[in-house]
């Protein structure tokens, strides 16, 4: 069956139509959206929109009551990255497709998600995880699913471990020494959905592999990328070469290439325009 990417999205500004268009040129889409964004890619035969409150639901409605902000960042904001797996959720049942790639709306795919996959058939859910840092800072704790495999097992686990550790509590010390090292600490950030994608996989709680490492796809090393701005990667920090604090990327045959510290290059399969780098992929030209 073909894996087609999703995005869940709540307004229209220039990176997100961009991101759409370049994403849909070899996959198709699908959008959890809203009014702000449910006419833009009409004309776009790879597109599908669904309006989030056509498939708002139960679970949503019973993770509403329960949310509790551990952080610093805005609640609206947190619970809405919280939502999107619970969306992603409906989206299978409604669509009867039981596995998705979850973008990020600032994340580009250049090749095609089940071709790469049907290449690498041992993956069945994988995500970006910084597991090196928690030799540095055991409370980095992050998960990301910016780029993501993500299939309905993964999403129920996902909603499971949230009423566990913010409905039943039974799973709440999970997280209480990362809360009390923010208060303690006066440090910004905490718990986010992040916190949660990193717990499933470092409690094994499913079969998750990491979208940093090198993976083989048409006899080339290839990884997606983490953060454009960062030089982390499949080796940790300083894994690749940086150019103005952005990742030295060069073109090759009309595929991109991360440098690595070592001097080899790895086909970049996603990059991931965050931050200030969003104002890059607004411009970006792909044929």
């Amino acid at each position: 069956m073909e894996t087609p990417l999703y995005i869940f999205h709540i307004g229209d500004q220039e990176y997100f139509k961009k991101c759409v268009e370049i994403n849909s040129l070899r996959n198709k889409v699908y959008i959890v959206g809203n009014d702000t964004n449910k006419d833009l890619f009409k004309n776009n035969q790879n597109v599908f929109h669904y309006h989030v409150k056509n498939i708002d639901n139960g679970e949503v409605n019973r993770f509403k009551r329960c949310f509790v902000n551990y952080s610093s960042h805005d609640a609206s904001y947190e619970i809405k990255c919280f939502l999107r797996v619970f969306y992603l959720k409906q989206l299978m049942l409604i669509t009867g497709i039981n596995k998705f790639f979850h973008i990020d709306s600032d994340c580009v795919v250049f090749d095609n998600i089940s071709e790469i996959f049907n290449q690498n058939p041992q993956i069945t859910n994988a995500y970006s995880v910084q597991k090196f840092c928690d030799k540095t800072n055991p409370h980095h704790m992050v998960g990301c699913i910016h780029n993501g495999l993500m299939s309905l097992k993964l999403c129920d686990v996902f909603i499971q471990l949230c009423y566990d550790i913010y409905e039943n509590k039974s799973k709440l010390y999970l997280i209480q020494n990362k809360i009390n090292y923010h208060k303690q600490n006066n440090l910004g950030g905490g718990i986010c959905d992040m916190t949660f994608f990193w717990l499933i996989y470092s409690e094994k709680l499913c079969e998750i592999h990491d979208l940093n490492d090198i993976i083989v796809f048409e006899n080339e090393n290839c990884a997606f990328d983490h953060n454009v701005n960062i030089d982390y990667g499949f080796l940790g920090d300083g894994t690749y070469k940086m150019t103005n604090n952005i990742k030295k990327i060069i073109i090759k045959d009309e595929k991109k290439y991360a440098i690595s510290n070592s001097d080899e290059m790895i086909r970049l399969l996603s990059i991931h325009y965050a931050g200030g780098a969003k104002r890059i992929l607004e411009t970006l030209q792909i044929n």
